[in-house]
């Protein structure tokens, strides 16, 4: 592995995201300064509000609220799930360098393993040691 190609690697992801956030301002400079789409802007902005109420009343409904509870509960449930099984799946790979598991039904199934570089300290961000927004 060679370190030099990391850095350089590392070098041209920043420059590169940079101009795209350079590219991103100056497009959306362009948009706020265009009247039709500041009207545009402005019709889909009272249509989403009203969307919005719409659907809010929908969801207070009885048998509705109890689904969105539900829905709810269960989403929260999905992805502390994920993030233990993510964490087992890293030791079954670190353990036997296999990215293959038997699942419940007897079916194997491959995983994959993913790492991405965090931020520098003091970039702007409040992040922990893991990555994560710091609270």
């Amino acid at each position: 592995m060679n370190i030099e190609q990391i850095q350089k690697r590392i070098g041209t992801l920043e420059k590169t995201a940079k101009d795209v956030k350079d590219a991103k301002d100056m497009l959306k400079d362009e948009l706020e300064n265009d009247d039709a789409y500041a009207e545009a802007c402005e019709d889909y902005d009272k249509a989403s509000e009203k969307k919005k109420l719409i659907k809010e009343e929908i969801l207070r409904r009885g048998p509705n609220m109890k689904l969105s509870e539900d829905i709810k509960a269960n989403s929260e449930e999905i992805k502390t799930l994920k993030e233990i099984l993510s964490a087992e799946l890293t030791q079954v790979w670190e353990e036997s360098k296999s990215d293959e598991i038997t699942d419940h039904t007897g079916e194997v199934r491959k995983f994959q393993i993913s790492a991405k570089l965090l931020p520098r300290k003091g970039s702007g961000f409040n992040r922990d040691n893991e990555g994560k927004f710091a609270e």
